[in-house]
C-alpha cells in the first residue's frame, strides 16, 4: 500500500487502528466502504486522520467504492478535491443520506464490506457534547445495518478511556454490540467490530 506506507507514520493514535483496517480489508476484493465524516484540512493526519484520502488510495490500488457523507460544505469541497473519481463525495446529513442509501442498497440487493463511523466531533473536555455524538454515531449504525453484509467490517474514531470508562463517539455502540456478544475485535482510539 504505496501511500499508506507514506503517510503511516504520521498517523499518531489511530496508526495501529488503521494498520488493523487495512489488514482486514484486504481479505475482500472490491471493498464497499462507506464512511461517515470525511476528510476537512490538508496534512492533519495525526488530528483527524484523514481517513477518506486514506480508503480512496486503498480503492485505487486494490479496486473497490468509497461513499463519504460530511454536513460541512467546506469538508466536502475539500475532499472532493483530495480524492479520485472512485470516491462518491455526499454533502447531507449523514442519517438522512443513510437511510436513502440503505433504500437504494436494499433495491439492489447489494452490501457494505466495510463501514466507517467519524462525524459528529466528540470534544473531550465537553462530556454532554460527545454523548450526544455518541448517540448519533448510534443512529447512523442502526440506520445502514441491513445493509452490512455479514462479516463486514464496522469502525468509529475518537474512542478513550476516562476513569477506566470508554468514552468518545463509539460508547453508545460499543454497548449495544456488547449487549449483542459481539465485543470489538479491536479496541483502542478507534473501535472495530465484526459484524
Amino acid at each position: 500500500m504505496k501511500f499508506y506506507d507514506s503517510v503511516r507514520h504520521r498517523l499518531g493514535v489511530r496508526q495501529r487502528g488503521f494498520d488493523f483496517a487495512f489488514r482486514t480489508l484486504q481479505t475482500v476484493e472490491q471493498s464497499f466502504i462507506v464512511e461517515t465524516g470525511c476528510a476537512r484540512v490538508a496534512n492533519n493526519y495525526e488530528g483527524d486522520g484523514l481517513s477518506s484520502l486514506l480508503w480512496d488510495a486503498y480503492i485505487n490500488e486494490y479496486g473497490g467504492l468509497l461513499h463519504t457523507v460530511d454536513l460541512s460544505p467546506d469538508s466536502v469541497r475539500f475532499c472532493k478535491h483530495h480524492v479520485s473519481d472512485k470516491s462518491v463525495v455526499i454533502h447531507s446529513d449523514s442519517i438522512t443520506y443513510l437511510k436513502t442509501l440503505n433504500e437504494e442498497l436494499q433495491e439492489k440487493n447489494k452490501k457494505i464490506d466495510f463501514l466507517y463511523l467519524d462525524s459528529f466531533d466528540a470534544p473531550k473536555k465537553e462530556p454532554d457534547i460527545w454523548r450526544k455524538s455518541a448517540l448519533h454515531h448510534l443512529y447512523e449504525f442502526l440506520t445502514i445495518r441491513p445493509s452490512l453484509k455479514k462479516g463486514a467490517l464496522i469502525g468509529v474514531d475518537d474512542n478513550w478511556l476516562e476513569q477506566g470508562a470508554p468514552a468518545g463517539k463509539g460508547t453508545m455502540i460499543l454497548d449495544y454490540m456488547n449487549q449483542i456478544k459481539n465485543p470489538p475485535v479491536f479496541a483502542e482510539y478507534q473501535l472495530f467490530w465484526i459484524l
